[in-house]
């Protein structure tokens, strides 16, 4: 296990590389810390999974709603409201097209994704220019842990590298919206 803080000068080159070698990180957000890899890597998407004691479809993170929408099935009359959703940093749940996601990480055809509003991940992400799974880091039923300490400490060896951004005090995860045909429901 390796940790690197955000202000290392080369901390993107770091994660960038664990990314392009399958590796599963854990990473700050804008709302709680995730744990995530390539949204290619099945070992690494399964091995997610097993840290969290489920088998569940896994959201992704992109640099920008442009980098995904080729790929997705948006209603047009629902652009708008995607948008406001997006820019809030929340995550849809939409249709995609077929063959466009690893099947892992998806389900009944639909893929979470969001934008997240913070400047390191964006950055890290259009370098990156592919989306990474997320999930928050914690064990299903317990609270996320935002401390990158405590992540060491629970999840250290199971995870090839920690990006220390720092605690993250008291945000709530992101918000979904799942997107169906002409209804949009929060799931949370």
């Amino acid at each position: 296990m390796k940790r690197i803080s955000i202000d290392h000068p080369d901390a993107i080159n770091h994660i960038l590389l664990a990314l392009k070698n399958n590796q599963v990180i854990a990473y700050p957000t804008d709302t709680i810390y995730g744990i995530g890899t390539d949204i290619d890597n099945d070992l690494g998407i399964k091995k997610i999974n097993q840290l969290k004691n489920r088998q569940a479809p896994m959201s992704i993170v992109a640099h920008s709603l442009d980098s995904l929408s080729n790929k997705l099935i948006i209603p047009p009359n629902m652009k708008n409201k995607m948008n406001t959703i997006i820019n809030n940093g929340d995550t849809c749940i939409v249709e995609y097209k077929s063959n466009s996601f690893n099947s892992l990480i998806t389900q009944n055809n639909m893929i979470g994704f969001r934008v997240p509003n913070y400047p390191f991940l964006i950055t890290l992400l259009s370098e990156y220019n592919k989306p990474i799974t997320t999930t928050s880091i914690n064990t299903t039923g317990q609270k996320p842990i935002n401390d990158p300490d405590e992540i060491e400490k629970i999840f250290g060896t199971n995870i090839d590298l920690i990006v220390d951004g720092g605690i993250i005090e008291n945000k709530p995860a992101s918000k979904i919206y799942i997107f169906d045909k002409d209804n949009i429901s929060q799931i949370r």
